[in-house]
């Protein structure tokens, strides 16, 4: 015989129990408010036509890029290989640590000088003046004897038969337009425009020394003037006006090598005289004339060159602590 269960509650009380357990359970939970996610639609699957231009087109876009990588390499290679020629044509002597001139002739000749601007400074320094202002150019070698080779101003050979040695004719410093136009030199600081080659310079005993002034191939400057210059062709024997032997030189520099000694004598053998003048000084210039096309000069010292004024310049003291100029005709 069963043993009957005795129940404390009743069916209703039960019920109650377990919903309230229920609902303490719910409220005892934490639960977190998430978006929604929404699920992305598959992307339809390309046709056989779209998938190959895409391909064509990414693979367009690298060839595209590796041919810009390719362009800037060999860009790169090619300037690497012409820089050196382009700074060769734009300095040919960049390699020395000395002033290179370089002197380019009608007839074909260079002639190339190292200027010894620091051992002979004022005559050095007029030559580079003139010459980077280019006084020298289109003009030609007016004389060849004594050993020296000459130039310096004549734009033509001299024909004055005048008996003053240095009557000018066909010179620069006569040419009223000329002088004018010569900016290194301001026109304002002259009461006469044709004075304005008008300086003498003081230059020391050292650089007019004869055993320097006679060296074969030495450039010198003609110190009884303000823009003549001669080069050394090694012939001193030679029969000449006693005056032009007593004409003091003064160093200015050297040739760079042979070949330009070479040219110098080979222009000196054509001298002949000239037939215009029959009277004092008598002129025997290279035949046919020879011009001088250009004076380039490489390797000048920027902190001296870059704002240079030749008036203030010259108004200094020299090594030797005397002005530097002696004297200057015209000269405000």
């Amino acid at each position: 015989m069963k043993q009957k269960r005795n129940y404390s509650l009743t069916a209703k009380e039960r019920k109650q129990k377990r919903m309230a357990e229920q609902n303490k359970q719910v409220g005892s939970k934490s639960y977190v408010s998430r978006p929604k996610v929404e699920q992305k639609s598959a992307a339809p699957e390309l046709s056989a036509e779209a998938q190959m231009a895409q391909s064509q087109k990414r693979s367009k876009q690298s060839t595209i890029i590796v041919s810009c990588v390719v362009g800037v390499a060999i860009l790169l290679i090619i300037a690497a290989l012409i820089a050196p020629v382009i700074m060769y044509v734009v300095n040919p002597y960049r390699g020395y640590d000395d002033v290179i001139a370089k002197f380019t002739l009608s007839n074909g000749m260079e002639l190339e000088y190292v200027i010894d601007e620091d051992e002979y400074d004022t005559a050095a320094t007029n030559f580079i003046f003139l010459a980077t202002n280019k006084y020298f150019d289109n003009t030609v070698f007016y004389d060849a004897q004594g050993g020296w080779l000459r130039f310096g101003g004549y734009v033509d050979q001299p024909l004055s038969n005048n008996t003053s040695d240095y009557k000018r004719s066909n010179h620069r410093s006569d040419s009223e337009d000329y002088c004018k136009n010569f900016g290194a030199l301001p026109n304002s600081k002259f009461t006469k425009v044709t004075e304005k080659f008008g300086y003498r310079l003081r230059v020391r005993s050292d650089d007019t020394n004869e055993n320097l002034v006679k060296q074969l191939g030495a450039l010198t400057f003609r110190t009884d003037t303000s823009t003549e210059f001669q080069f050394y062709y090694g012939d001193y024997s030679e029969t000449v006006p006693n005056n032009f032997s007593s004409m003091t030189c003064a160093m200015v520099g050297h040739a760079l090598n042979p070949q330009t000694i070479k040219n110098i004598q080979a222009i000196r053998s054509t001298a002949a005289l000239n037939s215009h003048i029959n009277d004092g000084y008598l002129w025997k210039p290279p035949t046919p004339t020879i011009k001088i096309e250009s004076v380039k000069v490489y390797n000048l010292d920027s902190s001296k060159w870059a704002n240079f004024d030749f008036l203030n310049y010259l108004e200094g003291k020299d090594s030797d602590g005397q002005t530097r100029y002696t004297s200057w005709y015209g000269k405000a």
